[in-house]
Parts: C-alpha cells; structure tokens; sequence
C-alpha cells in the first residue's frame, strides 16, 4: 500500500511540468486525492479505483467511487491527459492498448 501523500505528489509531479496555469493550482489537485485516500484510512491498497474525469473545467477526482471534488483550472485537464498520451507518458504501453482497442471499435 502507499501513503495518501506520496500517491498524491506522484502524480502532482508528472502534471506540474504540463500544466501552464498557476503552480499552486497543482494544490488543488494533491488535496483531492489525499482526502479521498485519507477516507480509505490513509493508505491506497491493491485494488483502490481512482478515477480523474478530465474536462475543461478542470479535474474532478474520486476514489472507490467516492467523489472528493473538482480541481477547476483551465487546462488542468488536459494537462493530465497528457500524462498518459503525450511525448514523454509515463505508459507509453497505455497508448498502444488504447489504439489498438480503439481499432479494434472502429472496424466493427
């Protein structure tokens, strides 16, 4: 398992560097998911379910299916998006299942 901060300055620091908002909205987001870990006791164990619903808005984080907010920046969306689909994404085999799912949906 991980602690409530650790997991929350992880991903703070992969968006940080894609976000060109104010550095301090990048609070916002660690705050959110901190709350919804500290629910769960503090720590996240095998199986814990976050979910980042990306818009323009912003970032509205949950965590088993616990609704902790909204990170509401412009740009904050996208800038997580591109965690996982830019250049340097932290999955790069993420991209490929997805366009290979995405294919996959296209053809049927």
């Amino acid at each position: 398992s991980a602690g409530a901060e650790k997991i929350a300055g992880a991903i703070a620091e992969s968006v940080k560097p894609r976000y060109n908002g104010n550095p301090s909205d990048i609070n916002e987001l660690e705050a959110l998911i901190i709350k919804g870990v500290n629910m769960k006791g503090g720590q996240a164990s095998k199986g814990t379910i976050f979910r980042f619903d990306c818009s323009q808005e912003g970032v509205t984080v949950s965590v088993d299916g616990s609704d902790q907010g909204i990170a509401a920046f412009e740009g904050m969306g996208g800038a997580f998006v591109d965690v996982f689909l830019d250049d340097n994404a932290v999955s790069p085999s993420l991209i490929d299942s997805c366009v290979q799912t995405w294919s996959k949906v296209s053809l049927q």
